[in-house]
């Protein structure tokens, strides 16, 4: 009884031969799916092989295939950095589904889990979204992947809730020491959460901090460099080495962490329905109120197109009666 891994086009093959306990031999020859640098994944899949062929799966012509948490481990191993939101849903998810057989899931499993916990629209959307690219990566990989429909629940995307700079500098000073020059940085940059959690000190030169971004499915990383105002440059202190911001324990934030931080300061200052992504919405409201124009605040923001922004537009009541009036000079 032997079978072997080996490398073909990039992809370990399982192949050798199966006594079953009928005593006859059955020839294997399965693609694992998993590339050259996942040899251990590539071994956990030989083993499900292995057991499906004594077990006569394979003689009946049933498919063999990973697990859904190997699925997982799969897309979360990938070269390109995955993002922390997509590893929290998929830990998550591998938990309550991860030792099911990918071939066998379903929609009613996915829809079931996303939908049971009382989650908001745009919390379903979101979970359904990172699902769907890992299950798109197992596809590319080769393994066997069923074709799940998942509707994605309606969500309106433009709720732009912003604090006034009374309330902005209250907050910041309702934060405790641990997040205070976080929350300003994030209040005076415009970054994203994930952003300046990442945020080292490399990445400050000649006083701009440079974020940069992947987006889409291309792969391709977009850098913008926002100059830090006053009140940025001081709340990154004194020059360092490593994370500009770690955590207490000296390490990188995770959400979780700093939300119990942040909603702490939130109370104290008496501010509802105010969420950490609102930092960025107040940056972006405060700078067209003072006559930004969208295009420069798309570029701090770092979005490639307006549309993004348009949500700020009203704010600048001003700038459409200025348009209108060019029509009433005369001359060239």
């Amino acid at each position: 009884m032997t079978l072997r891994l080996t490398l073909r086009n990039d992809v370990w093959q399982v192949s050798g031969t199966v006594v079953t306990p009928t005593g006859d031999r059955l020839r294997v020859r399965k693609s694992t799916g998993f590339g050259r640098g996942m040899k251990p994944h590539a071994q956990e899949a030989m083993g499900r092989i292995l057991r499906d062929a004594l077990d006569g799966r394979l003689e009946k012509g049933a498919t063999s295939s990973v697990t859904v948490g190997q699925a997982i481990r799969l897309f979360l191993d990938r070269p390109n950095k995955v993002g922390e939101t997509d590893v929290g849903i998929l830990g998550r998810f591998d938990k309550a589904t991860g030792g099911r057989r990918l071939d066998a899931l379903t929609v009613a499993d996915v829809m079931l889990w996303v939908n049971s916990r009382g989650n908001k629209a745009s919390t379903v959307k979101r979970e359904i979204n990172s699902i769907m690219a890992m299950l798109n990566h197992a596809r590319d990989m080769g393994l066997d992947v069923p074709e799940l429909r998942l509707k994605k629940p309606k969500v309106d995307d433009s709720r732009t809730r912003w604090l006034d700079e009374d309330e902005r500098d209250a907050l910041i000073e309702c934060c405790e020491p641990d997040i205070q020059g976080l929350v300003t940085f994030l209040f005076f940059t415009g970054a994203r959460l994930g952003e300046a959690f990442r945020l080292e000190w490399s990445d400050i030169v000649d006083g701009r901090a440079t974020f940069g971004t992947r987006k889409g499915t291309s792969g391709k990383t977009r850098f913008r460099a926002v100059p830090l105002v006053d009140d940025a440059a001081r709340a990154i202190g004194e020059r360092g080495t490593g994370l500009v911001f770690p955590n207490p324990a000296g390490v990188m934030w995770h959400r979780d962490g700093f939300y119990d931080y942040f909603y702490r300061a939130t109370r104290r200052a008496a501010i509802e329905d105010f969420r950490p992504h609102d930092m960025r919405h107040t940056f972006a409201s405060l700078l067209v109120q003072r006559g930004a124009s969208l295009r420069a605040v798309a570029d701090l923001l770092g979005h490639s197109s307006l549309s993004m922004v348009m949500r700020y537009s009203h704010l600048a009541p001003s700038h459409l009666e200025d348009t209108i009036g060019l029509l009433g000079v005369r001359g060239t």
